[in-house]
């Protein structure tokens, strides 16, 4: 191993998949060294989205699954994560970024977690209603979580919103409060002036009809549908942080049910049409209009939540979620449906593609951990120099 270079033990190992990686941790201390550098764990990152390769599906229900892409056979359970309660507990995963997930089980108890190194951070706890008392009822609770390449940060996005009645039950004032998480400071900050564009999120039960209070992340944006006629995509800037209209495609007519998903880290407006049929188009320069394009067309019956989660590896076919009950190849040249079983996959589930990374996290406790070691090293130092001092002056010889 000493004849070959560094930079093309480094070219190889980029190829490796993250469980081999960290076996290969333990190999030595300059392999240990290599693999959690900072510009090794960016490059293969970045080999993995370049290649397609580290990819799975995380099956979201009651509980957590992941599927390896390459295989889509076997669902395994995302066991011992930091919020795991077991078979009683529910736990939500609200999105993913580059191998970190956002985990909740209650507006108090959220976590960031990298399910291929399985290390994780606990955010800190921020009261939900400043403009209110922390015991009023919060609402619609909407979140969002990704990458802010910007700033080179991870960033969670939370917007509550709040209908108030005045003292003569008369008249309603609906408010919003936005907070912005940065993993970086590890701490929550308010931004101000966002009802304009919160405010048209707030259709009653909205958030409840295909997870929509999930923002999802695409030019380092995450959007939301906001319902109605006409329909509006409202997306907020992780790098400004500031919320702002996307523009949309010039639809063929109107009279649909809009989603949204990413594809390929494009953004894709669904547009369903009384369950007959849903048009596909994908934004594929971010926030230029006229970059709008119409992917393709399903007709078939009952289709009135179909989601595209990814092209195959040679981009003749996408992956769809249908109805959340079953996965789904779509032949693009022969307009055709496959079906994709996975053994173990719960009965219904969301499903988002995912990535495994290297990228760290070390939780809470494992900092108080490394803060003990350091107190107790210290101290073990101080009481090696007394006893040191003790013996020098006890074995000192008079002449």
């Amino acid at each position: 191993m000493s004849r070959i270079s560094k930079d093309l033990i480094t070219e190889i190992i980029l190829r490796l998949p993250v469980k081999s990686l960290i076996r290969f941790k333990w190999v030595s201390k300059t392999w240990c060294s290599m693999i959690e550098d900072p510009d090794f764990i960016k490059l293969h990152l970045d080999h993995s989205l370049k290649t397609g390769s580290n990819h799975y599906l995380m099956l979201k229900d009651r509980r957590l699954f992941t599927v390896d892409f390459d295989s889509l056979t076997t669902a395994v359970e995302m066991e011992h994560h930091p919020l795991y309660a077991g078979l009683g507990g529910e736990t939500e995963a609200i999105g993913s970024s580059n191998g970190l997930v956002l985990l909740r089980n209650s507006e108090q108890n959220l976590a960031l977690y990298n399910f291929s190194t399985r290390t994780y951070h606990r955010l800190p706890v921020e009261p939900l209603l400043k403009f209110g008392s922390e015991s009023d009822d919060p609402g619609s609770v909407f979140y969002g979580f990704g990458y802010d390449s910007v700033n080179d940060d991870y960033k969670v996005l939370r917007i509550v919103l709040h209908l108030f009645q005045d003292a003569e039950d008369v008249f309603w004032t609906l408010k919003s409060e936005v907070d912005v998480y940065s993993l970086k400071s590890d701490s929550w900050r308010t931004v101000d002036d966002a009802n304009f564009h919160t405010m048209w999120l707030s259709r009653p039960f909205h958030e409840l009809f295909f997870h929509r209070s999930y923002g999802l992340l695409a030019g380092n944006a995450l959007h939301w549908v906001a319902p109605g006629i006409p329909n509006f995509i409202i997306g907020f800037g992780l790098g400004c942080e500031e919320f702002h209209m996307v523009p949309q495609p010039d639809y063929e007519s109107n009279g649909f049910e809009m989603d949204l998903s990413v594809l390929a880290g494009c953004l894709c407006a669904l547009c369903h049409y009384n369950s007959s049929c849903v048009d596909v188009w994908m934004m594929k320069e971010y926030g230029v209009e006229d970059s709008w394009t119409k992917l393709f067309k399903i007709e078939q019956p009952d289709v009135y939540n179909w989601k595209p989660l990814a092209y195959s590896k040679k981009g003749e076919d996408v992956l769809l979620l249908k109805n959340e009950e079953k996965l789904v190849w779509y032949d693009l040249r022969r307009k055709r449906t496959r079906r994709v079983r996975i053994t173990g996959a719960p009965a219904t589930f969301v499903a988002e593609l995912c990535i495994g990374s290297l990228v760290p996290l070390s939780s809470n406790e494992w900092k108080e951990k490394l803060e003990q070691e350091e107190k107790e090293r210290k101290e073990n130092k101080k009481n090696r120099k007394r006893r040191d001092d003790f013996l020098s002056a006890g074995f000192k010889l008079v002449l």
